[in-house]
């Protein structure tokens, strides 16, 4: 016998779907777009459909420093989620990573996009848990130019992870909500800006670079910088070796090289170098 979801909530929200107040919110929230009431209206729409416990849009344009365009977050909560986040761990974040390498629209859970051991990652481990989602999920929007605009829901470890049935709830809708966040992040003066010079491989590489410069450790080859880049995301030795078309032995070597060079023996050091890298030092200004 199939065991049923159970998801009250879940259910509450298909049923207001095919309700005369769901269409009457559209409306108010189409009425809306271009207005800074816009993100709030937004994110209760939402959560009249399903539950979450907190919201953050980021707009990215490449690997430039994200901005934010709306939170709902503590004054500590903020300083995790925006302030230290947009300081450099952003590089990591496989939402950023997802915007960056052409993601322009769509709803996905961050499992999704993660590389195959992000959950093991130092990066996962160190800084994102203390973060404090237990799931995300993350609706894309295209703005303007080659500007991605990302608005994550974020259930707290005390709440279930998002059910099946949340997500087909979200798809059903996502195309809709899309649309008009679309129009309401068109008109944002903020999303304005040149064609970014570097992609986010360089970028990270440079970061890498620079923190070992800082610390008068030996400069890595361009091979190695891709490797450490690959590892600090969450990519295993099999996933890396895919992505740069070499033997899982080879990018082993690669690593047991680059941990010499480095004189660390841990990814647990080599995120903790990665962060004291004169990037992770320079906070960026708000927006």
């Amino acid at each position: 016998m199939a065991v049923r979801e159970k998801n009250p909530q879940g259910v509450v929200g298909r049923k207001l779907l095919s309700q005369p107040q769901w269409y009457v919110a559209l409306s108010d929230l189409l009425s809306l777009a271009g207005d800074p009431g816009f993100p709030d209206a937004l994110a209760a729409t939402i959560r009249s459909l399903v539950q979450f416990d907190y919201t953050v849009t980021f707009a990215y344009n490449g690997p430039d420093v994200p901005i934010c365009m709306h939170h709902t977050f503590q004054p500590k909560q903020y300083e995790i989620h925006v302030d230290e986040y947009r300081i450099g761990p952003y590089l990591l974040d496989p939402f950023y990573k997802a915007a960056a390498t052409g993601t322009r629209s769509g709803l996905y859970r961050l499992a999704e996009v993660a590389p195959d051991q992000f959950y093991k990652s130092e990066y996962y481990r160190s800084y994102y848990v203390q973060t404090g989602p237990v799931d995300e999920i993350a609706l894309f929007v295209p703005g303007n130019g080659d500007w991605t605009v990302v608005i994550s829901l974020m259930r707290a470890p005390t709440q279930p992870a998002f059910s099946a049935h949340d997500l087909r709830t979200l798809r059903c809708i996502e195309p809709l909500l899309r649309g008009i966040a679309q129009m309401h992040w068109k008109a944002d003066e903020r999303l304005v800006g040149v064609e970014p010079t570097e992609d986010e491989k360089e970028v990270l590489r440079r970061t890498v670079q620079e923190a070992l410069s800082t610390r008068g450790m030996p400069a890595l080859t361009p091979r190695e910088l891709e490797v450490v880049g690959s590892v600090l995301e969450g990519h295993s030795s099999e996933s890396i070796s895919n992505l740069l078309g070499i033997s899982a032995g080879t990018v082993r070597i690669h690593r047991k090289n680059i941990y010499a060079k480095m004189r660390i023996s841990s990814q647990r050091e080599l995120f903790a170098i990665f962060m004291k890298s004169p990037v992770m030092s320079a906070k960026p200004q708000q927006s």
